[in-house]
């Protein structure tokens, strides 16, 4: 008989949650601090009549607490029969240690009850409602028996199925022998487990049986589940777990989850694969483990072009499944992808990106103008005057580290400086230069240019050529004048001679 369905997964989870933790004096010491203890005298499954009298020891003060009494008889019962604010007792003790324990007792009179039954106690004060409970079973019928997680898998509430057997541990209650001696001869029990698909927490399919293997010994069931006999596909699964007696009395059911994961997830990159210096690569992993609601982690590590290997930082991961960095070095970055899902199965993927060096631009210029490669430069011989380069653009991972190297007519000046000036040329006979740009990755450019010096004019020669200007201009006017007078003064001889002849000739 399989039971369990979606609708009550709610109920047999709390009802799992509210017998075991009590019952579990492990699991909650794991919970509180090591000194924040309660302990009962009395043992799980404990048989009572009528009265129920319970006792034991703290660590912490009991001043604000609250005892209850349920009943848990059927699966998915939680009624409550009893309860009381305060403890009948509680007297202060001083340990060996030198500390402050309490001693308490509490009873409750249940006559004529018959259950499986739980004593609870919660604390109240600072302790986020720590409880603290005993099963036991009171009168002489309604017992069934009680499966609780045992200490060493009351943490693990995932079971996980790959290709190994898995081996899981209960602890179970038997009620009193007090009704079948089938019960005292062969307190054997019977187990069902089934499961359901439950990708999100929540049943989207019925549940089925799955087969396993059990043997009780001292009350401590282990539980075994073949990984060649289990037919699931790789998912995650609600587990219902339960035994009954021999009589067919049904304990309460534990419910926990399960997660099958037996073949590695198929990973695919998506990233380019070349580009250029001081750009950001970016590289995406697409993970498919094969079912809905899958779990994995990604673990990145890159290879750079000088061969060191590194973990990537916390900025570079943009999400679980995506990293990006800049590129700042030439060469061929190798990216690997660590991918570990659920089930422990590791992937290892690679990924390389070729990074290209981007050449420096090589920008000279003289008196704010651009200079470009086999140019005369007129430069005044009397004035000093400057080349500069300091406008040349790189990456920027490079423009930091450019070599600067200038020459005079092939012969090597000077280096590392982006400018030259004309005192650093001691020369006096010389016409070209040549400025050679390296980064840091070798690559090079380089601008070649002459040099034509103008010599200014002397002053005493301009003044001299002035001088001599005058004089000729003087003696042009001077000649001009003496044409002149000559010419006119013919002129007035000529009408003179002409005038007395005719006179005559009167």
């Amino acid at each position: 008989m399989f039971r369990g369905n979606s609708t009550s997964i709610c109920l047999v989870s709390i009802l799992s949650m509210l017998i075991i933790a009590p019952v579990t004096l492990k699991s909650s010491m794991a919970e509180l601090p090591a000194d924040s203890i309660l302990e009962f005298n009395q043992e799980d499954g404990i048989h009572l009549m009528d009265f129920i009298n319970v006792s034991g020891s703290s660590s912490v003060p009991l001043n604000s607490v609250e005892i209850s009494l349920w009943n848990v008889t059927a699966d998915g019962q939680y009624d409550l029969l009893n309860s009381s604010s305060s403890l009948l007792s509680v007297t202060p003790f001083e340990t060996t240690l030198g500390t402050t324990n309490w001693l308490w007792n509490h009873q409750f009179n249940q006559e004529g009850e018959s259950c499986t039954c739980l004593v609870r106690i919660s604390l109240l004060e600072q302790t986020d409602l720590k409880s603290y409970g005993l099963t036991i079973y009171l009168g002489q019928s309604h017992h069934r028996p009680v499966l609780m997680f045992s200490s060493e898998s009351y943490l693990t509430t995932q079971i996980m199925l790959t290709t190994e057997d898995v081996v899981l541990t209960y602890d179970v209650l038997l009620p009193p022998n007090l009704i079948s001696l089938e019960e005292i001869s062969n307190p054997e029990v019977l187990s069902s487990l089934s499961v359901c698909p439950a990708p999100f927490g929540i049943c989207t399919d019925e549940y089925i049986p799955v087969t396993i293997l059990h043997e009780l010994i001292d009350g401590e069931l282990t539980v075994t589940m073949e990984s060649l006999s289990i037919n699931l596909p790789d998912g995650l699964y609600l587990v219902d777990f339960y035994v009954q007696s021999m009589s067919l009395r049904e304990s309460n059911t534990l419910t926990q989850y399960m997660a099958v994961d037996r073949n590695p997830p198929n990973v695919t990159f998506s990233s380019i694969s070349e580009l250029f210096e001081a750009e950001m690569i970016t590289v995406d992993i697409n993970v498919d483990d094969g079912y809905e609601g899958s779990v994995y982690s990604v673990t990145w590590t890159i290879i750079e072009p000088d061969g060191e290997l590194r973990a990537v930082s916390s900025t570079e991961i943009l999400g679980d499944n995506r990293l990006s960095f800049e590129a700042d070095e030439q060469g061929v970055y190798q990216i690997f992808g660590l991918i570990r899902d659920l089930g422990g199965n590791i992937l290892n993927v690679q990924h390389n990106v070729s990074v290209v060096n981007v050449e420096p631009q090589l920008d000279l210029r003289y008196d704010g103008y651009k200079i470009s490669n086999n140019q005369t430069v007129m430069v005044k011989s009397s004035e000093e005057w400057c080349f500069s380069a300091n406008q040349t653009t790189d990456t920027v991972n490079d423009i930091d580290s450019l070599q600067y190297n200038w020459f005079v007519d092939g012969k090597s000046l000077l280096s590392g400086r982006s400018y030259l000036l004309s005192s650093d040329i001691k020369s006096d006979d010389w016409k070209d230069i040549t400025l050679t740009l390296t980064d840091d990755n070798g690559a090079s450019t380089s601008i070649t240019f002459s040099v034509e010096e103008q010599n200014s004019q002397d002053p005493n020669s301009f003044q001299s050529i002035t001088i001599w200007t005058t004089i000729l201009f003087l003696l042009i006017i001077s000649t001009i004048v003496i044409i002149r007078k000559k010419v006119f003064s013919s002129q007035k001889s000529d009408f003179v001679r002409w005038s007395d002849t005719k006179s005559s000739d009167d």
